[in-house]
């Protein structure tokens, strides 16, 4: 068989231009479920291309099976005209019939501001899940934000666990975070918006060097080859941090109850001291704790 003829540097491969479509978008679904008749599901919309297009094909997906989806638009408050622009992202969802609501955050400028913005986003679309009794959560992340994730937390100094980047399924006591667009390609998502004729909104601040996460994204440029050769990255290190993560339930299982009371009662002979069991014990210790990060693994190994 001769060889695929190369691509050019900076043109897109052809499935990385095309739209993804209902079948395949269930089964990007199929691994984040079951979801159960009728399913309720939640995705935070910010009116740019890549939740647009999420919004798009959750709506269908969920209709197809008898549920419904809700959109959350967040308005931080911090950019004049911020709340016209919610508007607008909230009438173009209904147009396409699609429920929407806007969840406006007000937060105070200063210091730190997209890391406050993103914890307060999170928050308060974890609450409108559940108010709204859904329990998904729908994200629109996708390839390239899976590549930028890494590269961050990679200069962050983040050990294997966080070079796994975000994972596609996370547990909130509100809901589960789902983001099924994950391994795709941006230009896929965009392929969605335009087929369905919407215009998005755009954000300045996503190429404003200020921020780090625009300086990696102009570092990484049009070539979609750093961009897959990262998220492959953070796919090999989310396979070790699952495997580490089932070695880990398996020896709490076997040495460490919960009581109803909030305790932790343990076997240190079935929990082990090894780097299994040492891992098992910092959790135990946060969720007993409730700390928002675990204790530093020298302390808990101390202890």
């Amino acid at each position: 068989m001769a060889a695929a003829e190369p691509i050019p540097p900076g043109r897109d491969r052809p499935e990385e231009s095309s739209a993804i479509g209902a079948a395949e978008f269930a089964s990007l679904m199929a691994p984040l479920g079951p979801f159960g008749p009728a399913p309720r599901l939640a995705a935070g919309v910010s009116g740019g291309p890549h939740s647009l297009a999420l919004a798009l094909l959750a709506d269908a997906w969920a209709k197809a099976r008898g549920g419904h989806l809700l959109a959350l638009i967040a308005d931080h408050g911090l950019r004049p005209g911020s709340g016209a622009e919610a508007a607008r992202v909230a009438t173009r969802l209904r147009a396409c019939g699609i429920k929407a609501r806007i969840l406006a955050l007000g937060l105070p400028p200063g210091p730190g501001l997209h890391e406050r913005a993103r914890a307060a986003r999170l928050a308060a679309l974890l609450g409108a899940c559940g108010a709204a009794g859904a329990p998904w959560l729908l994200l629109g992340h996708h390839r390239d934000d899976q590549a930028e994730t890494l590269l961050a937390r990679a200069l962050a100094g983040s050990g294997p666990d966080g070079l796994a980047a975000m994972p596609a399924l996370r547990a909130a006591p509100e809901a589960l975070i789902l983001r099924p667009l994950l391994g795709q390609p941006p230009a896929r998502l965009e392929a969605v918006v335009a087929a369905a004729g919407l215009a998005p909104e755009r954000d300045a601040s996503n190429a404003d060097p200020r921020f780090l996460r625009a300086r990696l994204r102009r570092a990484l440029g049009a070539d979609p080859g750093g961009h897959v050769a990262l998220a492959e990255a953070a796919a090999a290190f989310a396979r070790r941090r699952a495997r580490r993560e089932d070695a880990i339930a398996m020896r709490l299982a076997a040495g460490a109850a919960l009581s109803p009371l909030g305790h932790a009662r343990i076997d240190p002979g079935a929990l082990g001291a090894d780097a299994v069991g040492l891992a098992g014990f910092v959790l135990l210790l946060r969720l007993v704790g409730g700390g928002a990060y675990p204790p530093e693994p020298a302390a808990a190994a101390a202890l």
